[in-house]
């Protein structure tokens, strides 16, 4: 058996290393997709930097040159979620829905994202509780814009007469934390402490949750 040249030793190392480099932001991309992955598996507290590096294919000084500390990994990675975004977006898209519909399409919205991407809710749950300055943010940039959102869409729906008890006496803002607190049930059962199945049918789950605040009966009564 022949053995092999130094003249093809230096080729295959000169090919290696005439490869293209990733360029920045797709090493960056590289990066937060293997944090996605480690900390939805291992939490922040669980997973390390070499971890991540190995995931990613990329050394921890790589890592620490893109995130220098934990705290901008997690905004980062927070911010590519793209929570802030999502509010204008249900704003401008349900306006001109009537508030039953407009509801059944945030619960639906947020029950398929659970369904489809598990791993997101339980990386930004952990990430906002290693966070407290970055959770008061997150309430002020998203969550309360949304719960906003979904008082307004309840007050309208009282307002016409179709209140979840039959009465206009509900304050549309306890109503609209009820709401979402029913939503996000299914998020810390199934997807944080995963003691839970994920929601198979997203659909059929969102018309009962709102079934429970708007029933069915009301709106069709009041179509008619």
């Amino acid at each position: 058996m022949a053995l092999p040249s130094r003249t093809g030793s230096r080729a295959r190392r000169g090919a290696r290393e005439a490869l293209p480099r990733l360029p920045a932001h797709d090493r960056r991309a590289q990066i937060l997709d293997a944090a996605f992955e480690v900390f939805s598996e291992k939490g922040f507290h669980g997973a390390r930097t070499r971890d991540l590096a190995k995931r990613a294919g990329v050394s921890e000084a790589l890592v620490f040159s893109h995130f220098p500390t934990k705290e901008a990994l997690i905004r980062a990675i927070i911010d590519r979620v793209g929570f802030e975004d999502l509010v204008p977006f249900l704003e401008q898209s349900l306006a001109s829905l009537p508030p039953r519909e407009a509801l059944l399409a945030i619960a639906e919205r947020v029950l398929t994202n659970l369904r489809d991407r598990p791993h997101v809710f339980r990386v930004v749950f952990f990430g906002l509780l290693e966070t407290p300055e970055m959770a008061a943010t997150f309430y002020q940039k998203f969550l309360s814009r949304l719960l906003a959102l979904e008082t307004r869409l309840f007050r309208r729906a009282f307002g016409e007469g179709a209140g979840h008890d039959g009465s206009r006496a509900a304050d549309p803002a306890v109503v609209a934390r009820s709401f979402h607190g029913s939503l996000m049930y299914y998020n810390m059962a199934g997807a944080i402490v995963r003691l839970e199945p994920i929601p198979s049918d997203p659909k059929s789950l969102a018309r009962a949750i709102v079934n429970l605040y708007l029933p069915e009966a009301h709106a069709a009564g009041k179509e008619r």
